[in-house]
């Protein structure tokens, strides 16, 4: 599926570092969660979804945090704030929330923003199990797209 999204952010762009404030305390961050704008996509979206992911974890994948049931029109994520109505899936820790990024000392990892727009909602409650909500996110899918940035190596 085409990239049809544009993803952003106020704080930092595509390919940067992400500043530290959104890290983990190990790391010297606070943990917020960093704020995003997109593009809204065309009609027939019932729902939205981000995904945020590390692809270069040792284990595969390691998924930081899922929102889904974002409201079709929305158009950002304020920092600090989940947004009204919204449900979290559980991240590859099982923990319900953001997993700030906190890669080993020394490694530098890339962490993907990926927003979906989804044909409607999930029929998944809050704290729900990361591979259900991500394959209702994949059934889904009308359109997405990706904003990447990277963290670590000192």
């Amino acid at each position: 599926m085409p990239d049809s999204i544009t993803v952003t952010s106020p704080a930092f762009r595509e390919g940067a570092p992400i500043p530290v404030r959104f890290a983990c305390k190990g790391a010297g961050g606070q943990g917020k969660t960093p704020p995003l704008r997109w593009s809204v996509a065309s009609t027939g979206v019932g729902a939205q979804a981000l995904v945020v992911d590390d692809p270069d974890a040792p284990s595969g994948a390691y998924v930081h945090w899922v929102l889904f049931n974002i409201d079709a029109t929305a158009n950002e994520i304020l920092e600090g704030v989940i947004p009204r109505h919204a449900e979290q899936a559980l991240s590859t820790a099982d923990k319900v929330g953001y997993a700030p990024p906190c890669p080993p000392k020394g490694e530098l990892h890339r962490y993907r923003f990926t927003v979906y727009a989804l044909r409607d909602r999930v029929p998944l409650a809050n704290g729900a199990k990361l591979n259900q909500v991500l394959s209702e996110i994949a059934e889904r899918t009308v359109a997405r797209g990706r904003m990447t940035v990277r963290f670590g190596g000192q």
